[in-house]
C-alpha cells in the first residue's frame, strides 16, 4: 500500500492551475469547431425515428442534464436504442452554462446521428451576453477563463448556436421546436398541396448560418417565430388581440407571435402532425398538455431561478409519449427517476428488437415494484 504523501492539499475543482483551465478553454473552443461544422452539413429540419427523448429547456443546470444522462443513457447514446432531441435553451441563469454546453458539444461530436441540438432563444449572442440573467453565459465565460480567453470560448460556441437546426419531426408525426408554430404567413404558398415534406422543404431553405436571427437587424423571421413564439393564454383575450388566422402579437414577451388552439390544430391538420412538442416556458411539473391536448409543453431544468419546479423529459416510443420527471429528495427512493426510466429505457430497447411482450413484462414488474416501495 503506497504511503500517503505529507502536507499534500486536497483536490479542489475550483481552483485549478491556470494551465488546465487554459487547456479546458481550448478543448471547448477545438470541439465547437468541429460541431459547427457537422451542424453546417445538417437541415434546418431533421427528420428523428423514436424510439426518441425529448428534454426541453436545461438552463445551466448541470445536476439534472447528468441525472438524465444516469438514468437514460448511463452506458452511453452510441450504445442505446433511442435518439435524443434538446428543444434547445441550455444555457443562461444556471450556475453551469460552461459545462452544460460543454456536455452537450462533446456528445453530439461523439454521437452526431444520436444526439440533436435545436436552437432556442438563448442561443443568441444578444441574449446570452445580457448580464440582468445572472449569469448570463458570457459572464459565466469570463468569470472561469477570464476576459480574452473567455470571450473567445463565448464566440466559439456562438458560433456553433449560429449553425443549429431549427426544428425537427419524429416519424413524420410530432412537431418539435423550441417556441411555436410560425404564422402561415411566414411560409411560401405551395401550389401542390401541403404535407410534412412540403413544410421541411420550408424550413430547409433557411440559412445553415443565421448569425442574427432577429428580423429587425436582418435576420429571419421564421427563424426567429419558430425559436420565440408561445401559446395565447387560456384566458379570454382582448377584442383584436389574435387575428382571423388565430395569430397576435406576444405581448408578454415583446417579440414573436402567440397562437391560439384553433391555429395549432389547422397547423397540425395542414401538415398532417399529431402533436407540437415545444420548450420555452417554465411548468411546476416539468411538463404541460394544452390546446386541445395536442401540445406540450417541455422543461427538463427543476428549481428554475429559485422557483419549485420539476424537470421532465419525454419518451416518444410505438405512437406514445410517455413523460419521466425527475424527483429530488434529500435521500434515494425506491421507484424514483433512476427505477422508472430503467424501466423505460428497458422498453424502448425491446421494442426497437421486436420484443414487445417483454417489454411490456419488465414495465409491469417495475410498476409492481413502485406501488411495493410506496406500501
Amino acid at each position: 500500500m503506497p504511503v500517503p504523501e505529507k502536507n499534500k492539499p486536497s483536490f479542489s475543482w475550483g481552483h485549478q492551475p491556470p494551465e488546465q483551465i487554459e487547456n479546458l478553454a481550448k478543448f471547448i473552443i477545438k470541439v465547437s469547431v468541429d460541431v459547427r461544422k457537422l451542424c453546417l452539413a445538417e437541415p434546418r429540419c431533421l427528420h428523428i425515428r423514436a424510439p426518441c427523448y425529448i428534454l426541453g429547456d436545461l438552463h445551466g443546470n448541470y445536476q439534472d442534464l447528468i441525472a438524465f444522462e444516469k438514468a437514460l443513457w448511463r452506458i452511453g447514446p452510441a450504445l442505446s436504442p433511442a435518439n435524443f432531441l434538446f428543444l434547445g435553451d441550455y444555457v443562461d441563469r444556471g450556475e453551469n452554462s460552461v459545462e452544460v454546453i460543454t456536455y452537450l458539444l462533446a456528445q453530439k461530436l461523439m454521437c452526431p446521428n444520436k444526439f440533436v441540438l435545436l436552437r432556442g432563444n438563448h442561443e443568441t449572442r444578444l441574449q446570452n451576453s445580457f448580464p440582468g440573467y445572472s449569469p448570463c453565459f458570457k459572464d459565466s465565460c469570463t468569470a472561469l477563463f477570464g476576459e480574452e480567453i473567455g470571450g473567445t470560448v463565448w464566440e466559439s460556441v456562438n458560433a456553433v448556436f449560429d449553425t443549429l437546426p431549427l426544428a425537427a419531426v419524429i416519424d413524420n408525426s410530432i412537431f418539435c421546436v423550441h417556441g411555436g408554430i410560425p404564422p402561415q404567413t411566414l411560409l411560401s404558398p405551395n401550389d401542390f398541396g401541403h404535407s410534412c415534406h412540403s413544410l421541411v422543404a420550408e424550413l430547409n431553405r433557411l440559412p445553415r448560418d443565421i448569425p442574427h436571427p432577429d428580423p429587425q437587424q436582418g435576420g429571419s423571421a421564421l427563424a426567429w417565430d419558430l425559436m420565440w413564439n408561445d401559446p395565447a393564454p387560456s384566458v379570454t383575450l382582448p377584442e383584436g388581440a389574435v387575428g382571423p388566422d388565430g395569430f397576435g402579437v406576444n405581448t408578454s414577451r415583446g417579440t414573436g407571435h402567440m397562437f391560439t388552439a384553433e391555429a395549432l390544430d389547422a397547423f397540425l391538420k395542414t401538415y398532417g402532425f399529431s402533436h407540437l412538442v415545444r420548450a420555452h416556458e417554465v411548468r411546476k411539473q416539468g411538463f404541460q398538455v394544452q390546446q386541445h391536448a395536442r401540445m406540450i409543453t417541455l422543461f427538463s431544468s427543476s428549481g428554475y431561478c429559485g422557483a419549485g419546479n420539476e424537470a421532465c423529459c419525454i419518451l416518444a416510443c410505438e405512437g406514445k409519449m410517455r413523460f419521466i420527471r425527475l424527483e429530488h429528495h434529500h435521500a434515494p427512493q425506491k421507484a424514483s427517476l433512476a427505477s422508472r426510466a430503467a424501466a423505460a429505457g428497458a422498453f424502448a430497447a425491446a421494442v426497437a428488437a421486436g420484443r414487445q411482450e417483454e417489454a411490456e413484462a419488465k414495465a409491469a414488474s417495475e410498476e409492481a415494484a413502485k406501488h411495493a416501495a410506496a406500501a
